[in-house]
Order: structure tokens, then sequence, then C-alpha cells
């Protein structure tokens, strides 16, 4: 009633200007489910290729989740739209956040997901483009009427199907027929003219009838003075308005092929939004640019195509006398999961940046690499490459990687104590470009290492990871043992000791991040954690106490009220530990 009330008020104070389908200027393009003939539909994606398509309206499907969320979709049965079985709405959001709402489509479109309407509104701003709402189902317009307000909709907005109680709340909303004549294909000018004389806008419908894809007859009613077309295929609608979608993309590929470098890269990128061109081989094209931010946004271009393109697309990039090119064709591999063998030509290359994204792609990618043509690189003089290489040796030699990892990692943390130790005695000073580089190169080159050493299983990779947790911290390597903590939150539980001795420690950083590990580790970690609440170390019994609080253990509670009666000096922590578990277990 409270949300009631206050739509409520947000709309007594609101412009009473009435949304209207139909803007001045031009014959409108009216899109019919967001664009549902070219992309899964109503989805973000969708959305977004209706207004890249030229449609000015679209109209979309809003029904509400299990638990009260708005979402796009139309009829409510996942079996047709989704990998998922039931209904939208006896389903909860987080499980549609889960399910493939493109598969069912294609497998070009395998990977989108459920479309929230709060997000559908933002990209419809941003887009500059109006829309239908079909409410699918009653009681939800307070919700939508708050959504559309927030985020600057509500006078872009009309209204379809169950929407009585918005029009309550919000007298001034309208429907798709406000002030519009709907006609069938065949209207002739006569009667538009006459249509006009009453005063009301003209739509041509081609949607949901025999003429989907008849252009002729789209062209024939725009040509009799109709005011918009509503369109399952907007591509032909826009050319039957006089806006062909390839003028846009002709535009687009003059401003992609000279001029400024990012102007270049952001016209390609606004270019891979179409789908359904050919423009594959443009962007093989760009590819082997010599300019490498333009080599960069092609090569996104062709990752994030669908249907993707054949691996062999980027084989002359492979090749090219730029080195970006190769390096950006490297990367676009590792992204695309080609096979190692594509790849291994370039652990050969002696440019850097080609190195590091070739290896970077062969730790994605299957297929078998050598430690022979992996190890030699995970001392190269250039630190990226070194980090690179480890995630590599990871990916295809474990055996090897375990082995050689840590190693170098030691090397690199004494390398990067040894520069801390440098500056601190030259008493700190303003450090040169060729120093921050060298700094930053180690700190990066360590972090792909740490993910290397996490990508490895079993005891011995643990133990690497502790020997960089448990130990203090120190200058530029203090990241590296807060991150091997990080990483240790899912392991700590197979050998909890380790950690419970680390809670003893002097240095107090790494204490605290022993403590919080022992937190986030779950119950695994509990049974060593009672052991040390009778510890005598009184640092490491406290924050024993502080962990079973904090995760809530009910199996402490007795040991924690036999510590109470002793009359201890930390009785006042061991009572709030018991409040706290308590508040969690009150039946224990």
């Amino acid at each position: 009633m409270k949300r009631v009330y206050a739509v409520l008020v947000v709309m007594m104070v609101a412009s009473a200007a009435k949304a209207r389908a139909l803007q001045p200027g031009g014959v409108q393009l009216l899109c019919h489910r967001t664009a549902n003939q070219d992309v899964p539909e109503n989805t973000l994606e969708s959305l977004e290729q209706a207004a890249l398509l030229g449609c000015n309206v679209v109209e979309l499907d809003v029904r509400r989740t299990l638990d009260g969320e708005l979402v796009l979709n139309h009829d409510g049965v996942l079996e047709r739209l989704t990998d998922g079985v039931g209904e939208v709405e006896t389903t909860y959001s987080g499980d549609l956040e889960l399910r493939d709402f493109g598969g069912w489509m294609g497998d070009r479109f395998v990977g989108m997901r459920v479309a929230r309407f709060e997000d559908a509104l933002r990209l419809a701003r941003e887009m500059d483009i109006l829309l239908v709402v079909d409410m699918k189902t009653k009681g939800m317009g307070a919700d939508v009427l708050e959504l559309l307000q927030r985020e600057g909709m509500l006078e872009r907005v009309q209204f379809n199907g169950e929407w009585s109680d918005v029009k309550q709340l919000y007298p001034a909303a309208t429907d798709a027929g406000t002030g519009t004549k709907w006609v069938q294909p065949g209207v002739t000018a006569e009667q538009v003219k006459a249509y006009h004389h009453e005063g009301k806008a003209v739509v041509a419908n081609f949607s949901g009838n025999d003429h989907q894809l008849d252009l002729a007859a789209m062209k024939a009613a725009v040509a009799a003075g109709v005011d918009g077309i509503n369109v399952d295929y907007p591509r032909l609608g826009a050319d039957a308005v006089g806006r062909p979608v390839e003028r846009k993309i002709h535009g687009l590929e003059i401003e992609a092929g000279s001029g400024e470098s990012l102007s270049r890269a952001k016209a390609i990128l606004a270019l891979s939004k179409y789908r359904g061109f050919p423009l594959q081989e443009k962007f093989a094209g760009w590819t082997l640019d010599a300019d490498d931010n333009v080599s960069r946004a092609a090569a996104l271009a062709l990752v994030t195509a669908r249907p993707q393109p054949p691996l062999t697309v980027f084989a002359e990039a492979l090749r090219s006398e730029h080195k970006g090119a190769r390096a950006n064709a490297a990367w676009a591999l590792g992204m695309l999961h080609a096979p190692a063998s594509m790849l291994l030509p370039l652990l050969q290359d002696k440019d850097p940046r080609v190195l590091q994204e070739t290896l970077m792609a062969l730790s994605r990618a299957p297929g078998d690499v050598s430690a022979a043509a992996l190890l030699p690189l995970l001392s190269n003089e250039t630190a990226a490459v070194r980090g690179a290489a480890a995630l590599a040796l990871a990916r295809h030699q474990p055996e090897a990687a375990l082995k050689a990892i840590p190693v170098q990692m030691r090397l690199e943390m004494k390398a990067s104590l040894k520069l801390g130790e440098d500056y601190e005695r030259r008493g700190k000073p303003q450090l040169t470009q060729p120093e921050i580089d060298e700094i930053s190169g180690r700190f990066r080159s360590q972090m792909k290492m740490l993910q290397a050493l996490s990508m490895l299983k079993g005891p011995g990779a643990t133990q690497a990871l502790e020997e960089l947790a448990f130990a203090p911290g120190e200058g530029f390597t203090q990241f590296d043992s807060m991150i091997a903590g990080f990483k240790l939150w899912d392991r700590i539980g197979a050998e909890a000791q380790p950690a419970i001795e680390a809670l003893g420690s002097s240095d107090s950083q790494m204490a605290d991040r022993t403590e919080w590990m022992l937190v986030q580790a779950g119950p695994a970690v509990l049974p060593d954690v009672r052991k040390a609440l009778g510890s005598e170390t009184m640092s490491v019994r406290e924050r024993a106490i502080r962990i079973v609080a904090w995760q809530g253990d009910a199996g402490s509670l007795e040991i924690l009220r036999t510590m109470l009666k002793t009359d201890a000096p930390d009785a006042d922590l061991v009572s709030w530990a018991i409040e706290k578990i308590e508040s969690l277990h009150p039946e224990v």
C-alpha cells in the first residue's frame, strides 16, 4: 500500500503530457515484440537490434517473477524460449538468470539471458527510442510506473495488455491506439486522408498477418501517406520508410576506413552490433591494419560475431608484418578457444606483446603444448611474458608448473623486494617511467603466477599458496600474500592446521587475513578452530572465538559456555560469541 501511495504522489506531480507512439518528422517505424525475427525476442540484444535497424517505437512484453521482479517475456512458457521448464510467474528471478534465453533460436544465440524491465528501459533511453509496454499480467502498475519514473521514461511509453491499474494511478497514460488508427495493408491515400481529417495518425500493420515480408505493400502504405508501419522485420520496414539500414552501414564503413585512430575503432565496434550483414571480410581486412586500435577493434568484432566466423579468418593476421595484427589475432583465437596448434608458431615470435597474447591464448586453448616449449618463456626477460607463460604452463603441463612456478615466483618476489629496499634507501624519490614500468611489470607478472598456481590442484598447489599466504608481506610483495590468502578460502578446509598456526603470527595484517580466511572457508575448518578455542596463546584463542561466532557455529556453544564459567580474561568476547551464535540458533 505504501508503494501505491508513493507512486500516486509521483504521478500527481508528474507532467501531464501524454506519450504518443508517433512523433513528428517522417514516417515512423514500429517494431513488434523487439526484433523478434532477427534476434531472440524480448532480450536486450533484440531490443538493441530493433533500435539499430531504425525503429522509432518498440513493443515489448512484461511479466512478474515469483519473487516480484519485472522481466521481459511474452507468453510465460519457459519451454518455448529457454532451456528450462515452467512459467515465469512461478519461477524466481535468480532461477531465470541462470537459464539460456537465446539457444532456442539457434546456436549462434547461446548465452543470452533474461532481460530485466529496468535494464530495457535504460537501454531504450540510451538509444532514444519509445516503447509500447504490453503488460501480460494484472497488478504490476505501481511497480511499472515506479521504474518508468526512475529511468526517465514515463512520457516515452505507451501501454497494452493488462494495464488498467496504470491508468488508475496515472490518468495521463495512453495505449498504442490513443489518437491512432491502425489499418491493414492495402490502405488507400483517400482513406489515410480521411483518418487524418479526423485528427488521427495512421499506422499500417505488417505483423501477424500475411504481409510480414511484403515490402511492396509496405512501400505502398508509405506512399499512401501513413504515419507509421508496424513490422516484425525492421530491416524491410526501414527500407520501406526510406531509411535503409545499408545506408547507415556504408557510412560506418567509410568512417572505419580512414581518419583518427579511435574514431575508426569506434565505427568498427558500431558495425559489430549489426547482425545478419556480410561484414566478416571487412572485419578480417581491418585486423591487418597497421593501427593497433583499429586491428584490435576488428578482432573484437570477429570474436563477438554471430554466427562465429571460421577460425581461418585470422590466418593472414597471424602472418602479418604488423606485430599488433599478430598479437590481436592470437588474442582472438584464445577467446574463441582455438586449438593450440594454430598458435604454436607464434611462440617463436620476437615481439614481447605477441608472445604474451599467444601464451594467454594458449592458457585457454585445447590441445597439447610441451613443457619444453613453455618453460624457457617462464624466465623470459619481459615480465609480461613470464606471467602469461605461467598460465599456459599450468593449463597444459600442470606437473611441470607445480615445480617451476613457485621457484620463479620466489625470484620475482626477491627482485621486487630489492626494488622496494632500493626505493626506501634513496629516500622514496619520484620514480622515473622506466622504474614505474619495471615495478608494474613485476607486479603484473606475479598476479598471473598466482592465478596459475590457483589453477593447479592437489596438496602441492595448496602448499605453494600457503607458503605465500602465511609469510609476512613486505614492501612491493604485500599483494602476493593477500591474494594467495584469498585463493585459499576454498582449499584450506582440507587441512586447516597451517592457517590455525598462522593466527598467532606477530604480523597482525597476515593474522587478520588468516582469521577472515577461516571465517569464509565454511564449516570444514570448524573442527580445527574448535580445538584452537583451548589454545594457551591468547591471540589465537581470541581469533578462534571470533571465527566460530562469525560462522554461527552451534557446535562450539558447549565449549564457549564452559569457557565463560572460568572467569577468563576474554569473558566479554566469549559472551558476545555466544549471543551471536544463539541469535542464529535460538533452538540450541
